[in-house]
């Protein structure tokens, strides 16, 4: 499973693949109890321990042990192991990624699998193995929600199933654990997991949590007599993420004092080591570097060894000036991340604390036997309809939007044009000029992968043209929302088009595609100001229409998604006035159908200006 010489134990011997590796390691110092030879030790461990002793973070991706059997006092430490992946969003098969090569990376790179269940049980059962003195497996919410038909089609019901085949230990509550409902979520998807729920946020008017999750959980007889508590805590604006009434009774209190209140009740109990999970993430920045609302909770935390984010697909690794550890994934299974905790047993106190992340390519890997079978189950139920070709593209039409950001959520993206000219062309008939959704609806590519992969519902291909199947159509857009239609001022249409932009440069699910308008923005103008004007697009997509006037003096017919109109992202409450249509999966896989080959290009709906020092996102050519 290992690419490179590093990789390879000691003693291996291939002459006939020119494998001769062989080697002897030396361990002396103050630090270093003397004793007989320590067998099994591999290049890999070098590294850790090394920083172990060093006291100071090990490589990134670390993949050997800590040996503390080196230190002077036998037994002196116990190691915990946390394993944790990220928004999982029910990715029960795999993704592809193109792998590392000397060129420095690129489109030209092959690709691989990369994920999916089958494949992660025995990369987690691997690292399980490693872990001196036990490990336990999280997650920190969204594992649910926004799912792959596989999923989906089923109440996502097979995304816990599977999670317990797994091994999970526990998991978070994100925004997206919301989608249908707490009911559903309290009274359908939690009762089959064999894990806990933890958020110390989520809480009813007197404060509590009810039966089906709790504030924490504390991990006892997993460490070898070491007790972990970990406490888990939900994004203060998730309610703003889902629809109306999708929490009430209960209501997101303050996540800061949540954590810490519940870290200050758990040490009061004696508890030593604390790790908080939960759906916050980093939002810019760098991996060792970064920043957003993870970083500002873990810098102002009491109590707590590290945190464990989540909720943004960004990758986190970095030791806060407070000392705490933070770490955030990327999203749906593509990479896992190992923290490891030695507590020092005389004072049940860290002393020590690293972390390091992995991609879990799926070659060379054989799948857990039994998860394969379910998810080919599943796939066979689903296959006759969802792997049906509907229509084409004459270019590849990705999630990323025009700028890079892969979740398309800061410049127009060619999968956004695609589904807003879907939705104003099906109901330009009853005089729909605009359509506008918000980013974050938006799941996945609209074309197939040009990697094939058995386990999705596309064919294998050499473009072009490049596949679109209703399954795909439905991965873009796995929430089942609704198109509604409506009358909207000039003036009101700004409000919504100003929500859009409102949190550039940050990535944001709010941020707008659009389609029969094109409207220019000034990134460092201020928030509700920043709108400069609009035009409509002309007959043929580009951008040289005649004025839009922004202003009450004005009205037009629009369509939005049902999300939107009732509140969603911040966007104004229409639900009164707005005419409920067909699903926007339905219209999409509609007007792919009939307007087949499509050839979508980016035709600056969405123009950023700047006047002052911040900087608009590029667009790549």
């Amino acid at each position: 499973q290992f690419f490179g010489q590093h990789g390879y134990l000691p003693d291996l011997v291939d002459l006939p693949h020119n494998v001769n590796m062989h080697a002897t390691f030396i361990a002396a110092g103050p630090g270093i109890r003397k004793q007989d030879p320590v067998a099994g030790v591999r290049a890999i461990d070098v590294a850790p321990t090394v920083a172990f002793l060093l006291g100071i973070p090990g490589p990134q991706n670390a993949r050997g042990k800590i040996l503390t059997s080196l230190a002077p006092r036998p037994g002196q430490y116990k190691e915990i192991t946390v394993l944790d992946i990220s928004d999982y969003h029910g990715q029960l098969v795999p993704l592809s990624e193109a792998a590392d090569n000397l060129s420095g990376g690129g489109a030209s790179n092959p690709s691989f699998g990369i994920g999916g269940a089958a494949f992660l049980k025995p990369w987690l059962d691997w690292y399980r193995g490693e872990a001196t003195n036990g490990s336990i497996t999280v997650a920190a919410g969204d594992s649910v929600g926004a799912t792959p038909p596989i999923s989906s089609f089923f109440g996502d019901r097979p995304t816990i199933e599977l999670m317990n085949a797994m091994g999970f230990s526990a998991d978070g509550l994100g925004n997206h654990n919301f989608d249908k409902g707490q009911a559903y979520l309290r009274t359908t998807l939690i009762p089959l997991a064999h894990y806990p729920f933890l958020s110390a946020n989520v809480v009813d008017a007197n404060g509590k949590t009810p039966a089906e999750w709790s504030p924490s959980k504390v991990f006892d007889g997993t460490f070898g007599g070491v007790k972990l508590g970990v406490v888990g805590f939900t994004n203060d604006d998730a309610p703003t993420l889902v629809s109306p009434n999708a929490f009430t009774p209960f209501h997101v209190a303050n996540s800061l004092d949540a954590v810490n209140a519940e870290a200050a009740r758990l040490k009061a109990k004696g508890i030593g080591p604390i790790v908080a999970i939960g759906h916050l993430g980093a939002t810019a920045g760098t991996l060792t570097s970064p920043t957003g609302p993870l970083l500002d909770l873990a810098d102002r935390v009491e109590d707590v060894d590290a945190v464990i984010g989540d909720h943004t697909d960004f990758q986190v690794l970095t030791t806060r000036p407070n000392g705490v550890l933070v770490t955030e994934n990327r999203s749906k299974g593509i990479r896992f991340t190992r923290v490891r905790l030695l507590v020092d047993t005389s004072t049940k106190q860290v002393v020590y604390k690293t972390a390091d992340f992995h991609k879990p390519w799926d070659i060379g890997v054989t799948p857990d036997a039994a998860i394969q079978a379910r998810i080919d189950a599943l796939n066979a139920q689903l296959a006759p309809i969802l792997s049906t070709v509907i229509g084409n593209s004459t270019r590849f039409v990705p999630r990323a939007d025009a700028c890079g950001q892969s979740a398309g959520r800061t410049c127009e993206s060619l999968v956004g044009d695609v589904v807003t000219d879907a939705m104003r062309t099906r109901y330009a008939p009853i005089g729909v000029e605009f359509a506008i959704t918000n980013s974050g609806g938006l799941r996945a590519d609209l074309t197939c992968p040009t990697t094939d992969n058995p386990s999705d519902f596309c064919p294998a291909y050499t473009p072009p043209p490049y596949p679109i199947t209703r399954g795909q159509v439905l991965t873009v857009l796995p929430f089942g929302n609704v198109v509604v239609t409506l009358r909207v001022s000039g003036a009101e249409l700004k409000t919504m088009l100003e929500n859009g932009v409102s949190r550039m440069p940050a990535v944001d699910g709010r941020f707008p595609q659009v389609s029969g308008l094109c409207f220019t923005y000034d990134i460092s103008a201020p928030v509700g100001s920043r709108v400069t004007g609009a035009v409509r697009q002309a007959a043929d997509g580009s951008c040289t229409g005649a004025a839009v006037d922004l202003t009450a003096a004005s009205t037009y017919t629009i369509a939005e998604n049902d999300f939107m109109a009732s509140g969603g992202d911040g966007y104004p409450v229409f639900t009164s006035r707005a005419t409920t249509q067909d699903t926007m999966d339905q219209v999409t896989a509609d007007y792919v159908a009939a307007s087949s080959p499509i050839s979508p290009a980016i035709q600056g709906r969405v123009t950023c200006t700047t006047s002052g020092g911040t900087a608009c996102p590029v667009v790549t050519p």
